[in-house]
């Protein structure tokens, strides 16, 4: 479903896959369900390229496809990784 069908939620065509980062956080079990994130997520409305994104943590793609950026911390935070590589790796998969 695109976000210009009638079919679609009013709002942000961003909602769901911000959405699916928030409840992921929220969840008690987060660091748990990040083994098994590809389960998570498939009860989101994403597109293909979000999905694949959140799958391969892909960081700078999440905010080009417009995740909000304390997010993408967030979410790289579950994963385990050090606050202070978050930069660093913001930076690695930049398309330069």
């Amino acid at each position: 479903m695109s976000a210009n069908s009638p079919d679609a939620p009013p709002g942000s065509p961003r909602y769901a896959l911000n959405r699916a980062i928030v409840d992921l956080c929220r969840n008690p079990n987060a660091r748990a369900l990040i083994a098994n994130k590809a389960e998570f997520f498939a009860a989101y409305p994403l597109s293909a390229e979000e999905r694949q994104a959140l799958l391969d943590a892909k960081w700078r793609r999440l905010l080009e496809l417009g995740v909000l950026p304390n997010l993408v911390y967030r979410y790289y935070m579950l994963h385990g990784l050090a606050p202070e590589t978050f930069p660093a790796a913001i930076a690695a998969s930049s398309p330069n």
